[in-house]
């Protein structure tokens, strides 16, 4: 399995470089990774470990600072139990309307409380809402951090999709080198959680296995 990125170019004096976002990988396997967002929460998070290890399948964690805060035992049981961890943010605010200080601010509040819990800081990022701004990016090349979005959304966030529809979304788009958008905590994590036993069968029914996001630099 290798990541190629597709390389977004800016032409603003502020930018030092291009930076490299991946929202997908190249895999001569059927390969793809499964991603979820706005964790740890005890209750919810818990169920989705319990299915993962069910299926002996491994994820990728973008956790909220203050998420973790609550939970750190949670986000420990995450590491400990094999899945990647990445940042998703303090807060989850708009980055859209927000300073390079305040971008900046949030992500390395949300590393010092990962680093504070587990002994070291991510270096793989999503933003909240996969909103990538000029100030998000210049943050993002200053901390030496990569940067992941995603190619295939469950829209299990969307209240009122049932477990089938979250099912279907992911299927109709499903092809090797996808990266799955999901939650742990979403305003329709009931159906997410109901629906993400049967998207890992269906899927490896179709002879897929899964990966994580893990990029060391």
């Amino acid at each position: 399995m290798k990541f190629i990125p597709f390389l977004v170019f800016f032409c603003l004096a502020q930018i030092s470089s291009p930076k490299t976002i991946y929202n997908h990988f190249v895999t001569e396997k059927k390969e793809v990774a499964l991603t979820f967002d706005d964790g740890p929460y005890k209750e919810s998070t818990e169920k989705v470990l319990n299915i993962l290890r069910n299926e002996n399948v491994k994820a990728t964690f973008f956790v909220l600072g203050e998420s973790v805060e609550k939970n750190k035992p949670t986000l420990k049981k995450i590491a400990s139990e094999g899945h990647s961890i990445g940042l998703h943010s303090f807060s989850h605010p708009n980055f859209h309307k927000m300073s390079y200080k305040e971008i900046k601010n949030e992500i390395i509040k949300n590393q010092a409380i990962i680093k504070d819990t587990l002994g070291y800081s991510p270096k793989i990022i999503r933003p909240p809402y996969g909103i990538i701004t000029n100030n998000f990016l210049n943050v993002s090349i200053d901390l030496d951090l990569t940067i992941y979005t995603w190619s295939d959304d469950s829209f299990d966030w969307k209240k009122g999709n049932s477990p089938q529809d979250i099912v279907e979304n992911v299927l109709k788009k499903v092809k090797p080198g996808q990266i799955i958008l999901m939650h742990d905590k979403s305003a329709n994590s009931s159906n997410s959680i109901k629906a993400l036993p049967i998207i890992i069968k269906k899927l490896k029914s179709k002879g897929y296995s899964f990966v994580t996001l893990s990029i060391r630099k």
